[in-house]
């Protein structure tokens, strides 16, 4: 009985979610080897890996739901703080976003006057 919903929900999904999924699997590649992210927070996913393949659990998986789910939690945290903890503009930089720039020649460029200055010496 689960098939028969789980396919058909998943085939009418899966095009409005696959691609943020593979961007998001792309971007927590790229931090993971970026050298400019702290190697804590790198280190992070590939724990989170270690700890799912490992026999050992933290909650028994006795206990009714998070014992079950305990695992995928660790990975979700391990993934949110990568991804929010890391420095933002190389965040920016992995998900091909434009950063607004604060310079008043790139807001409005008709008001800005250019010119051009030398140094006087009184002596």
């Amino acid at each position: 009985m689960f098939y028969r919903l789980a396919f058909p929900l998943l085939y009418f999904l899966a095009p409005r979610f696959l691609p943020k999924a593979l961007k998001f699997a792309r971007l927590v590649w790229r931090l993971i080897f970026d050298k400019r992210v702290s190697i804590f927070l790198r280190a992070l996913v590939p724990l989170a890996v270690i700890y799912i393949i490992s026999p050992y659990d933290i909650l028994r998986d006795r206990i009714p739901i998070l014992g079950r789910f305990d695992d995928l939690i660790i990975l979700g945290l391990a993934l949110l703080f990568l991804t929010k903890m890391a420095p933002p503009n190389i965040v920016d930089e992995h998900m091909d976003r434009v950063t607004e720039s604060d310079r008043p020649e790139d807001k409005d460029p008709e008001k800005v006057v250019d010119g051009s200055s030398r140094l006087i010496d009184d002596e």
